[in-house]
C-alpha cells in the first residue's frame, strides 16, 4: 500500500510538470484524442464577414463626425470675421465697410498667418489660394441700390432686427466657391432669382445662392456675431443658379436680408 501511495504522488509530480512544460500553444496528436490548430476557412470568411459588416456600420457615423467638425471649424471662421466686422465699425463710427474689396478693408484687422485660414471653409478644399475672398458672401443687398439695403456702408443704428440679418454666409459655387464674395436677396416680383450681375459690374448676385455643403445646409453669420446652420430654402432659394427651373423663394426671405424691414 505504502509503495503504492509514493508511485502514485511520483506519478502526480511528473504529470504536472509535463504539462507545464508542454508548449500546448502548438499543435499536437495523441493516439485517441487530436487537437485541431488554426481555423477552418469557413471560420476565417465569417470572421471577414463580421469585419466587414461593422466597417460599413462604422464609416458612415465617422465621415458624419468628420463633416460636423469641418462644420464647427467653419463656424468659428465666421465668427472671426465677424469680430473683425465690429473692429472695424469702431473705427468707422459704426458703418460697416463698403463694397467691393470690403474683405480687404476688414484684413486690417486680422493677423497675416489668420487671414487665410478663417476666409475658407475646410469642407471646400477646391477653393484655390488665391481666391481667398471666395467662399464668404458679404449681404451688400439688392443689385439696384435702395431697393432691399444690406450692411454695405450702412450704420448700425440704420438697421433693424440685426440679430435676425445676414451679415456673411456660405456662398458661391459648392465646390471651389467661384462668385462667393457678394451675397444678396433672391428678390423678384415675378418668382424668378435677381439677375447675375458678378461678370458685368461686381454687382451682387443670387448665382449660386444654394450651398449645402454641411449636411445639406450652409452655416450662416448674423448681425449680432451669432453663427447658425440653416437650408438654403429657409432663407433664400431652392435653386442652384438663376432661372433655374422650378425656382422656389424662401416666402420669408426678406427679414435675413432687407436690414430696414
Amino acid at each position: 500500500m505504502y509503495r503504492n501511495s509514493m508511485a502514485d504522488k511520483i506519478a502526480q509530480i511528473v504529470a504536472v510538470r509535463f504539462i507545464a512544460q508542454k508548449p500546448w500553444h502548438k499543435c499536437h496528436r495523441y493516439k485517441k484524442h487530436a487537437v485541431r490548430c488554426g481555423f477552418t476557412l469557413i471560420e476565417l470568411l465569417v470572421v471577414t464577414a463580421i469585419m466587414a459588416i461593422l466597417a460599413a456600420m462604422l464609416l458612415p457615423a465617422l465621415s458624419q463626425a468628420r463633416e460636423r467638425a469641418r462644420s464647427a471649424v467653419c463656424m468659428s471662421n465666421l465668427k472671426q470675421v465677424g469680430i473683425s466686422f465690429e473692429m472695424y465699425k469702431l473705427d468707422f463710427e459704426e458703418r460697416y465697410p463698403d463694397n467691393p474689396n470690403w474683405k480687404t478693408k476688414l484684413w486690417v484687422y486680422v493677423s497675416d498667418d489668420m487671414r487665410g485660414k478663417i476666409s475658407k471653409c475646410p469642407s471646400r478644399k477646391q477653393i484655390p489660394a488665391d481666391k481667398w475672398f471666395w467662399g464668404q458672401g458679404y449681404n451688400i443687398g439688392s443689385s439696384t441700390p435702395g431697393i432691399y439695403p444690406g450692411f454695405v456702408g450702412r450704420k448700425e443704428g440704420q438697421m433693424r432686427n440685426l440679430s435676425g440679418k445676414i451679415l456673411l454666409l456660405d456662398w458661391g459655387r459648392p465646390l471651389d466657391g467661384r462668385g462667393g464674395c457678394n451675397a444678396g436677396p433672391p428678390y423678384s416680383a415675378d418668382g424668378v432669382l435677381s439677375p447675375d450681375l458678378m461678370e458685368i459690374s461686381g454687382g451682387v448676385t443670387s448665382y449660386w445662392a444654394v450651398v449645402r455643403i454641411h449636411s445639406g445646409g450652409s452655416n450662416l453669420l448674423f448681425g449680432d456675431g451669432s453663427v447658425k446652420w440653416m437650408r438654403p430654402e429657409q432663407y433664400h432659394s431652392n435653386a442652384d443658379g438663376t432661372g433655374a427651373q422650378g425656382t422656389v423663394i424662401a416666402p420669408e426671405w426678406r427679414k435675413y436680408w432687407d436690414t430696414s424691414y
